[in-house]
This record gives structure tokens, sequence and C-alpha cells, in this order.
């Protein structure tokens, strides 16, 4: 380009001085358009390597997953096409079912036994309580009818008692009979006894019914344990359940967006075991471009500034675009945590900034692979004009693509 300047600026001091002879070309006039050419040359080259950034590290990018097997499993079916496009959701590759299926099968017996086993526990303890509650009220009922039957010997003693009064008072006076006082003395030492045996009894019953009590709470405790024990352990089984269903539905494998396969290399009856198998690549609406430039660059365009683009694909045409982002790390200065101290680094050439630009025109028709490889001229802040001659140099290039070098 600086050659084609030189040129052109020739070519008007020839027509100013010897074509035409506008003005006398003395010797003065030689040095001081000498001078002007090669300062206004090296200004305008100076100018444009700052301001107007250019690279030929321009690559079409597009974002990409790797399609991996989240189950082991053999390949049955491969229902994607290499470079086809295919929808959101749109079936890639089937792996074999079988065990899969046999594993939720095994999970839901697992479940059901579970159910059952629980709810019997349940059952049982259940039982358990009301047996406890039966014994339990029956031992209060048998000591509420001891202690009703002693109450009516305490009765009986009382009146004995009052009756060996009586009569022993008469005895002593001649006026009753030692019969009598006799009878109420061994009636009273009865009732005394009988009593006596009684208490023993309730006391004995009391025991019974402390153990009953004691039983009804054990029995209570393990029909509240079941129950809250039944819903943990279903729970647990039917997240096994779950897990089955969901390691099922992944042996068939979906796309995750719009877009396609490419270098399809799997083919039915290939072993999937959680690696990738295949490369999927979003499809977008913009073609998306990758560049690198030197580190001069960094402060003197803003993401949204206009671009032109060339590949070698497309020889003849210039392609707009436009900057969407500039990014602000590099591998290079990356601090990764580690238990060791940072080393004196040796000194190496600098990264290049890596700037995101997105395609603006159409490509009607034409192929642009991912990977393909162009250069590209970024319209600076400042000088703008001079922007004009990266357009010619850009111009320059994508007509030298019709010239083929090498293979």
């Amino acid at each position: 380009m600086i050659a084609f300047l030189a040129i052109v600026y020739c070519v008007g001091l020839y027509l100013v001085f010897i074509k035409f002879r506008l003005l006398p070309f003395n010797l003065p006039a030689q040095i001081i358009c000498g001078m002007v050419g090669f300062i206004g040359l090296l200004t305008i080259l100076f100018g444009m390597n700052y301001t107007q950034p250019f690279s030929v590290a321009l690559v079409v990018s597009e974002y990409t997953t790797p399609v991996v097997a989240r189950v082991p499993g053999r390949v049955t079916e491969v229902l994607v096409q290499n470079n086809t496009p295919v929808k959101k959701g749109d079936v890639l590759f089937k792996m074999d079912p079988q065990p899969y299926v046999d594993g939720v099968r095994v999970a839901e017996a697992g479940l059901a036994q579970a159910d059952v086993q629980t709810q019997n526990a349940i059952r049982q303890a259940s039982n358990g309580v009301q047996a406890a509650t039966a014994n339990t009220q029956a031992n209060e009922a048998a000591i509420r009818a001891t202690q009703s039957a002693t109450e009516a010997t305490k009765a009986h003693l009382a009146l004995a008692t009052t009756r060996l009064k009586e009569y022993t008072t008469l005895a002593s006076k001649n006026a009753g009979s030692q019969f009598e006082v006799e009878r109420y003395d061994t009636d009273v030492n009865s009732l005394t006894e009988q009593v006596a045996a009684q208490q023993q009894q309730v006391a004995a019953q009391q025991q019974q019914l402390a153990a009953a009590k004691a039983q009804l709470a054990q029995a209570t405790a393990a029909l509240e344990a079941a129950r809250t024990v039944r819903p943990a352990t279903l729970a647990q089984f039917r997240s096994q359940v779950e897990s089955a269903h969901w390691n099922l539905e992944q042996t068939t494998v979906y796309a995750p967006e719009d877009g396609y396969v490419t270098q399809l290399q799997l083919q039915p009856g290939a072993m999937a075991s959680m690696t990738p198998v295949m490369v999927f690549v979003y499809a977008k609406h913009r073609t998306l471009l990758s560049a690198t430039l030197m580190q001069n660059y960094v402060n003197t365009f803003k993401p949204g500034a206009e671009a032109e683009v060339a590949f070698p694909a497309l020889p003849g045409r210039i392609l707009k675009a436009k900057v969407t982002s500039i990014e602000l790390g590099t591998k290079s200065g990356q601090l990764d945590p580690s238990g060791q101290l940072e080393a004196t680094r040796m000194i190496l050439p600098p990264d290049r900034m890596l700037v995101r630009l997105n395609l603006e025109d159409a490509l009607q028709g034409s192929l642009l692979p991912v990977g393909t490889s162009g250069f590209v001229a970024i319209r600076g802040d400042s000088a703008r004009e001079l922007f004009i001659i990266r357009q010619v140099i850009m111009r320059w290039y994508t007509w030298t693509n019709y010239l083929f070098a090498g293979y």
C-alpha cells in the first residue's frame, strides 16, 4: 500500500512539474517534494498502523458442546446425519435400554416391598398398642374392683369391731354372751387379714399396671417410629426409582439446541461410556468471528466498532462485521490457586488480544465452515479517515485470493 501511495504521489509530481509544467521543477522544489512525500508517507503509515487495527488472524468461530452419554451403553441407533441441521429436542442417537429397564423394575419392586414392609410394621405396632392399651385398661379395672372390695371389707371390719366392743362391754357386766364376743373377735381377725390381703393384691396389681403402662409407652414409641420411618424409607426407594427412570431416559440423547453435528464418527454397535462421542455445533442467526490483535490496538476502538472482513474462501468479496466484545483477559495473566509461590517467568512474546465480531452481511448461499480463516480491518475511534487506506488494502488482499500459492 505504501508503494501504491508512493507511485500515486510520483505520478502527481510528474503531472504537475513535467507534463503540465504548472510549477518549475528546480532544486528547492525537488527537495521540498521529496521531504513532503517522505514525511507524508511516514505519517500516513504510522497513523494508519496505530489507529486502524488490522489482523490476519481471523477465524470463523461457533459455540460447540461435546455430546456425552450420561450413562454407559451400547449404541443401537444413530439418527443424526453429518452436517445436517437438527432442531432442539431431536434425537441424536439411542443406546440399548434393556439394562436400565431391568434397573427400573428392580427399583419399583424394591419400592413395593418397602411399602408392604413399612405397612406391616405399622400394623404390628398398632396391634401392639391396642393390646397394651387393653392390658392397661384391664389392670386399671382390676385395681378398681379390688379397691372396691377392700372398701367393702373395711366397712365389714368396722362393723365387726364395733360389735366386738359392744359385746365385750356387755360380757364384762355379765349382760352379754361370751360366744358373741368370741365370734366377733374371730370376724375382726378374719376381716383384718382379708383387708391386708386385698391391699397386697392392690399393690401387686399396681405393679402390673405400671408394667402395662411401660409396655404401652414402648408400643406407642414403636408405632411412632414405624410411622416416622415409613416416609423416609419410601422416599429413599422412590429416589432409587426416579434415578432408574432417569438412567433409562438417558439412553436416548437429544439435541440441546438448534444446530448440527459435524465430523460424525459414531456408529451403531459402539460403546458409549460417559465420554464425548460427537461435537454439537450451535446454529446462531449471525456468524461469530474471533480475531487476535496486537496489544497496541487495545484502546483504539470499542465494542460496536465497524469492521470489514475477507476470507480466502470468498475471493473478491468484502463482508461487513461489527465488534461485539473485547476479551478482558488472556491465559498468560491468569493466576491459579496453588500451594506454591509463583516463580520468575521467562520473557515471552506478548499475548495478542482477543476480539469477538458478528458478521453483518448475509452469505447468500456461500459456505463458511467453522475454522475458516481470514483477515479483518476495524475502524478506529480516531483518524477515521485513514480507514479508507485499510479498505483499499483489504480489497487488494481479497482479489489476490484468486491466486493460489501451494496446497
